[in-house]
Formats: structure tokens, C-alpha cells, sequence
């Protein structure tokens, strides 16, 4: 686990919850994350913070993912979708996602969808659930009341620190990638001059 001062931890949320492109359509925001992760996945899986980051983030996935299969939590939440009226992940979430998260998850091996499986939804949930694996803090966090009754304040606990192992590294990995992006569109600038805007600088 990572251990930050609380007051670099809120600077680093601050800066890693912040939504660049809220104005984009998810299709148009999927569109550039691809296109970053064509120009940029090999040169990000080689820098050495950001390879051992995303190790650190799948070994943190699958640590909520098992505490969340143990909870019942999965199995709760599929059966609230199939027979209780539906999933928490309303229509619109998907806005709430930036282009820097998309990639994330491109990082991670994920495909992203191609097209609005359930209208009524997340543009981003299918019938076998969430399609990412890296999400924002509030699908990480939110518990619903049926869940939170059912659990104890021991479950509780082991449940709040895994999802917080797992969010802490994710905001890290955010913020590596985004310094990371930035400093060649800098060289970019740099190296192009005026015409950086036609080079691949253009999409960050």
C-alpha cells in the first residue's frame, strides 16, 4: 500500500478526479484514448514508475475483485440488475469519465466498447457488467443500503481497504501518465514550434 501525507493525497484526487474533456462525447473521448494508446502505449509501458504502477494496480484490482466476490457484493448487485429493476450505473455516468482514465484501462488490456449496449445505462456497462477495470472513486466507493446492511463492521473495514490500496495507486498511475503526456507535448512545442498542433502532440 501506498501511505501519503493526507494533504498530498487530496492534492493528487484533486488532480486525478478532474474531468479534462466533460464537454466530449464518450465516443469522442474513446476515440482519443485510442489514439494515445496508439502513439504512446509502448514508450508508457516502458517507463519504469508507470510499468511498475500498473502491476501494482492489477494486483490491486484483484484484490477488490476477490473481496467483493467473497462479500457477496457481486452477486447482490447482479441480482439487483436482473430482477430488481435495474443497475446503479444510470445513463450519463459515462460522462464522468475522462480521456486519461479511458487509457488507463487500454493499459490494462481492456476494449473498450464500440456502442451503447443498454440505453438505459452506462454507456460503459454491458450485459456482463462494467466493461473497465480502472473506474472512478464513486463506482469504487458506493455501497447501497441493501449492501451495507447486510455486511458487518469487520467486512466493512477489509472492504475499505482494499478499494482504498486500489484507488490510491490508480490515482498515482493517473497522474504519472498525465506528467507523462504533457512533458512531450512540451517537447513537442519545443521541437516543432508553432506547428506542434500537427504533430503528435495534438491529442493531449
Amino acid at each position: 500500500m501506498y501511505y501519503l501525507a493526507e494533504q498530498d493525497r487530496e492534492q493528487l484526487m484533486m488532480r486525478a478526479t478532474e474531468c479534462l474533456d466533460e464537454g466530449s462525447s464518450i465516443k469522442d473521448k474513446i476515440k482519443t484514448a485510442q489514439h494515445l494508446y496508439d502513439l504512446w502505449s509502448d514508450q508508457l509501458k516502458r517507463e519504469p514508475n508507470i510499468h511498475q504502477l500498473i502491476g501494482k494496480l492489477e494486483r490491486c484490482l484483484e484484490n477488490s475483485r476477490a473481496a467483493m466476490l467473497e462479500l457477496g457484493i457481486v452477486e447482490t448487485c447482479k441480482h439487483c440488475d436482473e430482477e430488481e429493476g435495474g443497475s446503479c450505473c444510470g445513463a450519463g455516468l459515462e460522462n464522468k469519465f475522462d480521456t486519461f482514465l479511458l487509457l488507463m484501462n487500454l493499459l490494462l488490456d481492456v476494449s473498450l466498447p464500440e456502442r451503447h449496449h443498454r440505453h438505459d445505462s452506462c454507456y460503459l456497462l454491458t450485459d456482463k457488467g462494467c466493461r473497465l477495470k480502472v473506474r472512478l472513486v464513486l463506482c469504487v466507493d458506493f455501497l447501497c443500503p441493501k449492501i451495507l446492511n447486510a455486511m458487518s463492521k469487520g467486512d466493512l473495514i477489509r472492504l475499505q481497504k482494499v478499494s482504498g490500496d486500489e484507488l490510491t495507486t490508480a490515482f498515482i498511475l493517473y497522474d504519472a501518465i498525465k506528467k507523462f503526456l504533457r512533458n512531450k507535448k512540451r517537447a513537442a512545442v519545443i521541437w516543432y514550434g508553432k506547428d506542434a498542433k500537427q504533430t503528435k502532440g495534438d491529442s493531449f
